[in-house]
Parts: C-alpha cells; structure tokens; sequence
C-alpha cells in the first residue's frame, strides 16, 4: 500500500519532472519536486505517527545529511565510470587503475555506512526505535521504486537475464 500512495502521489510526478519534454524547466522541476517533498513528508508523519516536532527534527537531520549523500553519491557514481571505462579495455586494462577504483568504491560504501549510522544515532533523539525501523523501511522502498522508474534494478528488483552466447 505505501508503494502506491508514493507511486500515486509522488514518484510519478518526480518521474514525469525527470523526462526531458517540450514543457519541462529547472522551474517546473523544482515545482514538482517540492510537491513530491510535501507529499512525501505527509506519508512519513502519518506511517511514523510523528508528532509536528519530530517532523521538524527529521528535517533537520535530514537537511544535514543531504549534502553528504550527494556527494558520496556523485563520487560513487564518477568512481563507477571510471572503473567501466578501464575495464572495457579489456586486455590492455590497467590493472593498478582497476585495483584502486575497486578501492575506493569498498571505501564509498563503508562512509556510507557510516553516514546511515551517524544519521541513526540523530533519529534515536526524538524517535523510538520502532519509528526508526519504520523509516528506515520507508527509505528503502523509495530507493528501489526510484529505481525501477529509472530502468535501474535494486536489490530484488527482477533484472534482465541475458542468455550466455552459444559457443561454437
């Protein structure tokens, strides 16, 4: 049910806002994503049972934390790049280039791990435990439905399976 409300009410919009279009503006894009904002911050006071204050905390936090995920997310995202580029040299791949991107996307992960933990220990001031779990289930359905409107698996999302080439 919570997959349809933000499908309903929010995702599409976002999507549509996504799609380059004859109508479509940085304004109109901030415009819908400001109502996909509204939207979805209403979902998460009415699951979570937050009262007006705690919704104003989790802005809070969640003001402080968007900085950091954007930025873990661009260089996850350069570093991902990277790393395809030289590995479809194939043979001629640098394997010292390979081995250091390797690196450094386990080192992406592990800061944003520890992002999810500082960003933990800011809700477990003014939300229970329960309410906690429950956002943290929020998150991730937003993340996987976000990323199916984007053509783009997440984790149990149903992938396309190639068949291997026959070999001769």
């Amino acid at each position: 049910s919570l997959l349809l409300i933000l499908s309903v009410f929010g995702l599409s919009t976002l999507g549509e806002a996504q799609r380059p279009g004859p109508d479509s503006s940085p304004a109109r894009r901030q415009a819908l994503e400001q109502r996909f904002r509204q939207r979805m911050a209403s979902v998460v006071q009415q699951r979570l049972a937050l009262t007006p204050d705690q919704m104003r905390r989790l802005g809070e936090v969640n003001r402080d934390m968007e900085a950091q995920r954007r930025l873990l997310h661009q260089q996850e995202r350069e570093l991902r790049m990277g790393l395809r580029a030289e590995v479809m040299r194939g043979d001629s791949a640098n394997q010292d280039r390979v081995s250091r991107f390797v690196d450094q996307l386990i080192d992406v992960q592990r800061r944003r791990i520890d992002l999810l933990a500082r960003e933990q220990r800011a809700l477990a001031d003014f939300m229970t435990p329960v309410q906690r779990a429950k956002y943290l289930a929020l998150q991730d359905q937003l993340r996987r439905r976000m990323e199916e409107m984007r053509g783009r698996p997440g984790r149990g999302a149903p992938r396309r399976v190639v068949p291997p080439a026959p070999t001769p």
